[in-house]
């Protein structure tokens, strides 16, 4: 009984630490959140891109969906990583609240493209976050999540030439934020690597851009790493305290943009992202991933997968 006592009482122990946590990240990005959730007033498809594994990227998401108002706003969510081939699998957890297991959810990153990237803890910890602000919502009013990856059914993979027609990430995200999002004129959020959320050079809001109206699209891109964060303080006058800068229409868009969000030279704030996320002065913290029960189960697969990609790449580039 005592040891149950002890397990029970460090199990109290963590939830009133995560809720303390929760409650300490809503409160420092209020403002920010606040700001995102305005983006919808206009757009359709707001993409808040993130620079993989990063904390404060985790922790400013998971302010904005459990923001009172962000189930009242946005219908559905995408997300870079999860397979759409397990969309049946993600909608009994996120809509109908089925519980599971790690191992059970896992399946939805672990078959996505970059699953050592996505095997860390906080996108788990972002899709149970939705999982549970749905838990207190009436059904139709539950927001959806969407795999938004490249549907690849590797079970039925066995050959290079089944690939290609599958390996252009690019190109499925658009398809999928057209699909369902600017297409089925829904609110929605998609969370993606910065870099697809560029307004040139790849990104879908420029892929997409002059095939619907201007305005539907929002883009929402962090200061890269340090030196992203310290341009940007300068460039901006920031101070210590995370910020919400809109970038599109203002002054700002003739910003040099190549230190402060890692991208190309000579292209300006403006070119790039229609806004910027300001952690304030905090460290970049990388969350790194456990990979040890990945390689154990997966690392035999992950390794056919790797062949496989780099020969459908190669017959690609031929066509």
């Amino acid at each position: 009984m005592r040891s149950l006592f002890f397990r029970r009482g460090a199990c109290c122990c963590l939830l009133l630490l995560v809720s303390g946590r929760a409650i300490a990240d809503q409160d420092r990005y209020a403002a920010v959140v606040e700001r995102i959730l305005e983006s919808w007033k206009s757009a359709d498809a707001v993409c808040l891109g993130e620079d993989h594994g990063r904390k404060y990227d985790s922790d400013l998401r998971l302010a904005l969906v459990r923001h009172p108002a962000f189930p009242r706003t946005v219908r559905v969510i995408v997300v870079e990583f999860a397979n759409p081939v397990h969309q049946a699998l993600l909608d009994r957890f996120i809509l109908d609240g089925a519980e599971m297991s790690r191992q059970e959810l896992a399946v939805v990153w672990r078959d996505a493209t970059g699953a050592e990237v996505w095997e860390t803890s906080i996108y788990e910890e972002f899709l149970r976050a939705v999982r549970q602000v749905n838990l207190g919502l009436l059904r139709e009013q539950r927001v959806r999540v969407l795999g938004g990856d490249s549907p690849i059914d590797w079970s039925k993979i066995t050959k290079a030439e089944q690939l290609v027609p599958l390996i252009n990430r690019g190109g499925n995200i658009r398809t999928i934020i057209a699909r369902e999002i600017l297409d089925a004129h829904l609110k929605g959020l998609a969370i993606y690597g910065a870099r697809h959320c560029d307004k040139t050079g790849g990104g879908f809001p420029g892929d997409l851009a002059g095939k619907y109206p201007a305005g539907r699209m929002w883009s929402i891109e962090p200061f890269v790493g340090e030196t992203g964060a310290q341009e940007g303080k300068m460039l901006f006058g920031l101070g210590d305290q995370p910020a919400y800068i809109v970038i599109n229409g203002t002054a700002r868009a003739t910003a040099p943009a190549a230190d402060a969000l890692a991208v190309k030279p000579k292209l300006t704030m403006g070119d790039v992202t229609d806004a910027v996320v300001y952690h304030g002065a905090v460290p970049d913290t990388v969350v790194h991933a456990d990979l040890t029960e990945l390689k154990a189960r997966y690392g035999t697969e992950l390794a056919r997968r790797g062949r496989l990609m780099d020969q459908a790449f190669r017959l690609w580039l031929r066509r």
